[in-house]
C-alpha cells in the first residue's frame, strides 16, 4: 500500500504551531495521519530522500521524527523494505507500563491488589454478557492448561493460563474496555506466573478455574466473583508466594519465565 496523493499534498502544509523543533512538527503531522487512518496500517512511506523533500526538512530531522514514531509503535523500519505504518498493537503501551511499574516502589502485593480489583469486576461483567461460545473457549483453554501441566510444558501452561483470563475480559463484550485493559491484564498475570514453582502442579489452583467457569456458565455474577477471589487466595497461599508479595515488581517481572 502506497501513500495517496491527497496525503502527500498535506505534507508541505505542516503547521509551524506544533513545537519549536522541525522534528516535532514532522512527527506531529505523520502521527496525526496515522492515528486518523489517513496513513493506514501497511502503508509504505516514500524513501527517506523523497519524504524529506516532500516535507521540506533535512534527512536528519526526518530520522529524528521517524525514531520517535517507531518508539511509539506507529512505524517500523525494515532493512531492505523501508518505513511502514504498523498494525495496531498494545505492545508499546504494555512496555511503557512495565517500565513505569519497574521504576516505581510498588511491590508484587500492590500489583496483586490491582489485579483483584480489575478481575473481580471483569468476571461480574462477563457473567451477564458472556455467551456459550465464550465459555466453550474458556473450557478449551482450561483443558489445554491441564494438558500442558501434565506434560511438563511450562511455557504452554503459562500461555493457556493467560488466555483463560484474557478470555474473561473478551467475554465482557466491551471492545473499548478490552483495548484499555488488555495490556494491564498481561502485566497483572505476571504476578501469578512468578508465584508458580517449576515442576509442580500444586500452585496452579486448577479447581478455582473450574469454579470460575461453572459460575460463568450459570450467569451467576456473585458466584463468579466468589470463585475469582478464591483463585487469588490460592495465589497468595504459603506454598507458592513465600516472600514474593513483598518483592519489588521489577524483581518478579524479570524473574518470570
Amino acid at each position: 500500500m502506497t501513500v495517496s496523493e491527497a496525503v502527500r499534498a498535506t505534507w508541505s502544509e505542516a503547521s509551524d504551531a506544533v513545537g519549536d523543533l522541525k522534528s516535532d512538527r514532522v512527527r506531529a503531522v505523520l502521527e496525526a495521519q496515522i492515528l486518523s487512518g489517513e496513513l493506514p496500517p501497511g502503508t509504505l512511506l516514500p524513501t527517506e530522500p523523497e519524504l524529506s523533500a516532500a516535507l521540506g526538512v533535512s534527512r536528519t530531522v526526518l530520522r529524528d521524527a521517524v525514531r520517535a514514531l517507531v518508539a511509539r509503535g506507529l512505524l517500523t523500519v525494515r532493512q531492505g523494505r523501508g518505513t511502514m505504518v504498523t498494525e495496531p498493537s498494545d505492545g508499546a503501551l504494555a512496555d511503557a507500563m512495565v517500565a513505569l511499574l519497574s521504576r516505581s516502589p510498588v511491590t508484587v502485593a500492590d500489583v496483586m491488589d490491582a489485579r483483584i480489583a480489575i478481575e473481580t469486576m471483569l468476571v461480574r461483567l462477563a457473567a451477564t454478557a458472556g455467551t456459550e461460545q465464550d465459555w466453550d473457549a474458556l473450557a478449551q483453554h482450561e483443558r489445554a492448561l491441564l494438558e500442558a501441566i501434565e506434560a511438563g510444558d511450562e511455557l504452554a501452561a503459562h500461555r493457556e493460563h493467560a488466555a483463560f483470563h484474557a478470555g474473561i475480559l473478551d467475554a465482557t463484550h466491551q471492545p473499548a474496555l478490552a483495548l484499555m485493559l488488555n495490556p494491564m491484564n498481561k502485566i497483572a498475570l505476571l504476578t501469578g506466573t512468578a508465584s508458580v514453582r517449576r515442576g509442580t502442579t500444586a500452585d496452579w489452583n486448577l479447581e478455582a478455574h473450574r469454579a470460575i467457569l461453572d459460575a460463568l456458565r450459570l450467569g451467576d455474577a456473585d458466584a463468579a466473583e466468589t470463585a475469582m477471589r478464591a483463585h487469588f487466595e490460592g495465589l497468595e497461599g504459603p506454598s507458592s508466594s513465600v516472600g514474593l508479595l513483598e518483592r519489588p515488581f521489577a524483581e518478579a517481572y524479570f524473574a518470570a519465565p
